[in-house]
């Protein structure tokens, strides 16, 4: 309990956070141990800033404590879950940049591949929140990105049309042509094609969707 307590984030510093006050950081005296201390929901500071889209405040903090990158919080969302969810693609380069610089191995890609408890990788979240240009952004430093599956069964590629966002659909498609098809409840990317052609009236949208596809899977 008492650890708890002393490594509970205080109301200066989510203050701090959630409004960019930079000032915050010419007053700080203490180790970057502050850095560490987090909100009930395990969120660190990094989190809130990027929830809050405090960009340039955000970037002191990654300077500062870059193994905050890699932090999760009670969800195992990583910042850049948070920063796909938000949208800002400078944000989501930040994080990206700096995931490289601590693991030059794999060239940041363990943290593109980091997962939350719904399996879903930062693609999965970029996609459901419809950011397309983070979306670009992820598969083009990993396209094998699309090809996992979350918790529910669901590739990013058939969120996406589930969600009929097929200009994303596409891009993963032509990006990564190894991209999982995979749909929840034993559904593939054809029976969400099959769904929204049948309920939707627009000629165009099926037209659209055989360009995407092509006419070959569409029908089979």
């Amino acid at each position: 309990m008492g650890e708890g307590r002393e490594n509970r984030m205080d109301s200066e510093l989510f203050q701090a956070a959630s409004k960019g006050h930079l000032q915050f950081f010419d007053n700080l005296t203490g180790p970057s141990s502050t850095f560490l201390k987090v909100t009930t929901q395990k969120n660190t500071v990094l989190h809130v800033a990027l929830q809050f889209k405090k960009f340039e405040f955000a970037e002191k903090i990654v300077y500062l404590c870059p193994s905050l990158v890699y932090k999760t919080n009670s969800k195992d969302n990583t910042p850049l879950h948070v920063a796909a969810k938000v949208g800002i693609s400078s944000m989501v380069k930040l994080l990206i940049d700096h995931a490289k610089k601590l693991d030059v191995e794999t060239s940041g890609r363990q943290l593109l591949s980091m997962v939350n408890q719904r399996k879903d990788t930062a693609l999965h979240v970029a996609v459901q929140y419809g950011k397309f240009e983070i979306v670009k952004m992820l598969i083009k430093e990993d396209p094998k990105l699309a090809m996992y599956v979350n918790k529910a069964g669901e590739s990013a590629l058939f969120l996406a049309v589930d969600k009929q966002r097929y200009d994303m659909a596409s891009y993963i498609l032509s990006s990564s042509p190894d991209c999982s098809y995979a749909g929840r409840h034993g559904m593939n990317v054809l029976h969400a094609i099959i769904i929204h052609t049948s309920t939707c009236k627009c000629s165009f949208c099926s037209l659209y969707i055989l360009e995407i596809f092509g006419h070959n899977f569409v029908c089979t």
